[in-house]
């Protein structure tokens, strides 16, 4: 048999807030939750609920025996989740009991839940001071990303292939009040529409052939409370555009084929190497997303802009790969840097990392040197005569576009090429 001390005591090591009354709304029970929650005194068990509670709901619970699960109320200024619960013995309605808790809470344990359900690649690891070089181009991104950093808007990262948009994309979430929230990156060039639709809003059991058992939820769901990264948002088709558009207004997700309509809380930070703008004008983007998503604008610049940030690249690259491969005690000549900074680099980092670590691979010295770059001279002679033949043709446009006045249609007939391969050239030869 329970003494009445011991259910005191196992009422009061329950997180949630616990009272209960008895057909006559005689109050039973309480915990200490209960109280503290909603300002109760003590020694209220044995008063009538209505003392301290008059318009109680637990007198509708005893007229109808009706349960009511995820009731939400404000008292004493905080927001509160209750559940109430008829007493049933022997098919009678004996009593009550609620239970309630802060939603704070609820929302807290929520973001534990999910980022432990998460795989740890989906966890952002680089800050902003990870981010290799010292050129004034790159310490002004920094700079950049830092203020962004310590707001809640979004952010559209512009930038070519290989510049380090994600990883700037993780150092903002690092820096962010949502650090300790997930950080879920999507690629939205890598999954055709349908999939991706899945992916990023989820679906019910039975959505379509093959849908998982119990539904899945969608990745807007599990970056509830941090940061979702929408990689390469250039490609995503139309009608995904417009459910995005959605969620982004209304900060609410449906999962394909429910009915349940759930909250988010999700920062978006988007990326591209693509020009929005002109997409929107050839009707390939969405105008009011274009607008919802620039907010707050971060340009990259290319490797390029910022050579001179090479030698500490280069250095930082062999540092990692010299460890998995064990040349430990490998140096790298002045002639190295010399010969990587005669290239203009159009894969940007990404392609110097392939090079420099072709060359650990291949090297058979304790130090890198100028021999270690011979593969390379014969690609940075290909692009140096690639180069000179972008110029010509760059400037027989200039030529053309002068005679006719700006008339890019009239231009681009002359040239033998259709309007938007002369709009894409005139882009690339600004630089």
């Amino acid at each position: 048999m329970i003494h009445d001390i011991h259910m005191q005591a196992i009422l009061d090591a329950s997180h949630d807030g616990i009272i209960a009354v008895d057909r006559d709304s005689m109050i039973i029970g309480v915990n200490k939750n209960a109280m503290e929650i909603l300002g109760l005194p003590g020694n209220i068990v044995g008063q009538k609920i209505t003392r301290y509670i008059p318009n109680s709901d637990m007198l509708r619970i005893l007229a109808t025996g009706k349960k009511e699960i995820g009731d939400i109320a404000t008292i004493l200024n905080r927001q509160i989740i209750i559940n109430r619960l008829p007493i049933v013995v022997e098919g009678e309605i004996v009593g009550a009991v609620s239970t309630f808790k802060e939603i704070t809470d609820i929302q807290k344990m929520e973001m534990r839940i999910r980022k432990q359900s998460m795989e740890s690649g989906l966890e952002a690891k680089f800050r902003l001071e990870d981010i290799v070089g010292e050129s004034s181009a790159i310490r002004e991104a920094k700079e950049w990303a830092e203020t962004f950093a310590r707001t809640d808007a979004t952010v559209l990262i512009q930038g070519e292939t290989g510049t380090g948009k994600e990883l700037f994309a993780q150092g903002i979430h690092l820096s962010s009040q949502r650090a300790t929230g997930p950080f879920i990156p999507v690629n939205c060039a890598a999954l055709p529409g349908n999939l991706l639709e899945s992916e990023l809003f989820g679906y019910e059991e039975g959505a379509f052939t093959g849908a998982r058992k119990g539904g899945k939820p969608g990745l807007f769901e599990l970056a509830h409370g941090g940061t979702l990264f929408l990689d390469e948002i250039g490609e995503m088709s139309i009608p995904i555009q417009a459910l995005l558009l959605r969620i982004l207004q209304e900060k609410k997700v449906r999962r394909i084929s429910g009915e349940r309509i759930v909250p988010v809380d999700v920062r978006i930070i988007a990326a591209t190497n693509r020009d929005l703008e002109r997409l929107v004008e050839e009707k390939q983007f969405r105008s009011d997303l274009y607008f919802r998503l620039n907010v707050l604008t971060l340009e990259l610049p290319a490797l390029r802009e910022r050579i001179e940030d090479i030698p500490l690249l280069v250095t930082s690259i062999i540092e990692e790969i010299k460890e998995r491969e064990n040349k430990r005690h490998l140096k790298v000549e002045e002639a190295v840097f010399h010969v990587l900074k005669q290239y203009d680099w159009p894969g940007n980092v990404r392609e110097l990392r392939n090079v420099v670590e072709r060359m650990v691979l291949l090297c058979k010295n304790d130090a890198l040197g100028k021999e270690d770059t011979a593969f390379f001279a014969k690609k940075l002679y290909q692009r140096q005569s690639s180069r000179d033949q972008e110029e010509g043709e760059a400037e027989v446009i200039r030529k053309v576009l002068a005679e006719t006045k700006g008339n890019k249609g009239e231009a681009a007939k002359i040239l033998g090429m259709d309007r938007s391969t002369l709009w894409r050239k005139m882009k690339r030869y600004e630089r």
